[in-house]
């Protein structure tokens, strides 16, 4: 829960510190979970009659799966797309405190949902629309881009750490690719499936497993409600209280909760993820406090102070930022507490530009400095230069290799 919540921050972090390769192969298993949400789930059975019906030779029947996950890839890359061109506009908006409350209204009114309290599902008219078999292969494109449609719904709440990463980026290509890629993921179930449509009958039912996966859900989103309020709690309360929440969601999905006692299998799986939950909860309650020798120290951005280290031949950080960040906030974790960042940077003037309020001051520095987004790393070498004007996520051995060949 406390994971997801983050999801955000920790994909940007997958991607700077592994890079790509591994970046989308997460995305990819997160496409293929996603088949686990109660609205994606029955679908599965609607697809693979309509590729029983189809018939024909299985190179046939291949070709019309495969152009069947493109459309839902491709109605899927579209949202991708549209969150990175509206990125701008997301990040101001989130500077806002009734913007951070109206968002985390609407994740727990989507968590009210998975545990029951309405149902969250599309229009009769774009269920009909849908379900209708189109023959031929643009009938199985054409039949992937409405089912997409009809999903949107229940995995738009789970993706939507992806959408702040792709907001963040402001990289429309990225954004086609990331979506694209989990569309793939939460389609290539359906092209093994399509080889064996006369066999549905081994699929495992909806029942209590699927009920117990729809709580899981609901406290995701609860999580990722508490992550947004969380820049308007005091000393950023709610993220410190966010692990022991996802601690005692998993004792209570695998001990307490009624719902997933059947089949026997996933019950084991039940008892399982709560001994784990216990145990994180005991590790937690029993780990001495942190040791590690603090961050980086930040001064705010000030003209006079950059004029001077120009004179006096010092390098220079700056660290564009804002309260709404959620890389930002990453950065604050991790990289600006590394040990060896922080021996590299003494020799350094850090100055912090918080861009959250939105003034005359600010909207000057963005332009002076050419910002784009946050978060934004600039390093100035000893002579004022410029050396490094990096947007996004920065990892501890990138700052680091930064700060050596700027010094």
């Amino acid at each position: 829960m406390g994971g997801l919540a983050d999801q955000g921050a920790a994909l940007t972090q997958l991607f700077a510190v592994h890079g790509y390769a591994l970046g989308f192969a997460a995305v990819l298993l997160g496409g293929l979970a996603l088949n686990l949400t109660p609205c994606v789930y029955p679908l599965i059975g609607v697809t693979v009659a309509y590729f029983g019906n189809e018939g024909g030779p299985s190179r046939r029947v291949v070709t019309l799966a495969l152009l069947y996950v493109l459309g839902i890839a491709l109605s899927f890359s579209a949202v991708g797309v549209a969150a990175a061109l509206s990125g701008g506009m997301f990040g101001a908006a989130l500077q806002k405190p009734l913007v951070l409350i109206a968002i985390a209204a609407l994740l727990l009114l989507l968590a009210a949902s998975s545990f029951g309290l309405f149902t969250l599902q599309p229009p009769q008219w774009l269920m009909r629309y849908a379900g209708v078999s189109r023959r031929g292969y643009l009938g199985a494109l054409v039949m992937g881009l409405s089912m997409g449609v009809v999903a949107a719904p229940c995995i738009g709440p789970i993706v939507l750490g992806l959408l702040l990463m792709v907001q963040q980026s402001r990289d429309a290509v990225l954004g086609f690719a990331l979506f694209f890629t989990l569309a793939v993921g939460m389609g290539l179930p359906y092209v093994a499936l399509a080889l064996a449509a006369g066999n549905l009958r081994r699929l495992p039912r909806s029942g209590e497993w699927l009920a117990w996966v729809e709580q899981l859900f609901g406290f995701a989103l609860i999580g990722l409600a508490l992550y947004f309020l969380d820049p308007l709690s005091p000393n950023r309360l709610l993220t410190r209280l966010l692990p022991w929440y996802a601690a005692a969601v998993g004792i209570f999905l695998g001990w307490v909760t009624p719902v997933g006692s059947r089949p026997r299998p996933f019950m084991v799986f039940r008892i399982a993820v709560g001994a784990i939950a216990a145990g994180a909860a005991l590790f937690m309650a029993l780990a001495p406090p942190s040791t590690h020798g603090g961050a980086l120290q930040f001064q705010p951005f000030n003209d006079a102070a950059l004029r001077q280290a120009r004179a006096d031949h010092q390098p220079v950080v700056i660290d564009f930022s804002a309260d709404w960040c959620v890389p930002c906030r990453e950065m604050e974790r991790s990289t600006f507490r590394d040990p060896a960042v922080i021996n590299e940077a003494r020799h350094y003037l850090l100055l912090r530009a918080n861009l959250t309020a939105d003034s005359p001051e600010n909207a000057e520095l963005m332009r002076k400095f050419r910002i784009q987004g946050v978060p934004t790393t600039v390093v100035i070498d000893a002579t004022g230069r410029i050396r490094v004007h990096r947007v996004g996520y920065v990892s501890a051995n990138e700052l680091l290799n930064y700060l050596r060949q700027s010094g």
